[in-house]
């Protein structure tokens, strides 16, 4: 399996042009002038940026530091999500928005994670435990070196976001004012994929503290 880190880097800079895109056009219809859209997607991207860090660096090794801590690889997707849904908050409150705007969010951020973990199946980094299943892929980034096969955690990632933001996106286009689902598109997105995250930890290689 590839392990580059360009080819990582280069989705991540993708994930982003793509999200920013997206955010621009499902966001063309909200009564928002343009400083309070630009005020609102940066409250979000650094939100989710300072969010996705903070586990790294509370458990930062002392003798690196956390300057060292911020600079490394790692980073938690579902801390990025609370921190981004918290920046955009706090945004809107700065700018005076009372418009409900997690609608515009779900679909770009959705797909922006997806491209993002096809940057971590090129990379080999997140992947699964081991496995006999035939789609089992061998990652040269695990502890074995790619001596078997396991599980594409990345690939069963990529495949629930995506088919969260066509759900999305059909649904948005579908619902009607009185829809229970307007503006909750996105709190919904994060209990689902919480929920998904919850089980796949099981096919995932990581610490079992209870």
């Amino acid at each position: 399996m590839l392990g580059s880190r360009t080819a990582y880097a280069i989705c991540m800079v993708i994930a982003t042009v793509v999200a920013g895109l997206l955010l621009r056009r499902r966001q063309q219809n909200l009564d928002l002038d343009k400083v309070q859209k630009i005020g609102i997607a940066i409250g979000g991207l650094i939100g989710a940026t300072l969010a996705a860090k903070l586990p790294f660096i509370l458990g930062a090794d002392p003798a690196g530091g956390l300057f060292g801590a911020w600079l490394s690889d790692g980073k938690t997707i579902l801390w990025a999500l609370v921190g981004g849904y918290i920046g955009v908050e706090v945004a809107k409150w700065s700018v005076h928005v009372t418009t409900r705007t997690g609608d515009s969010f779900v679909i770009p951020v959705a797909i922006a994670i997806a491209i993002g973990r096809v940057g971590c199946l090129l990379y080999g980094c997140c992947y699964g435990i081991e496995t006999d299943q035939t789609w089992g892929i061998r990652f040269i980034a695990a502890p074995d070196s790619g001596a078997v096969l396991r599980h594409p955690a990345q690939l069963y990632e990529i495949i629930f976001h995506v088919s969260f933001a066509l759900i999305a996106w059909a649904g948005i286009a579908r619902q009607r004012p009185s829809s229970l689902l307007q503006g909750n598109w996105m709190p919904n997105y994060m209990i689902a994929y919480a929920t998904f995250r919850f089980i796949s930890e099981y096919w995932r290689p990581e610490q079992r503290l209870a």
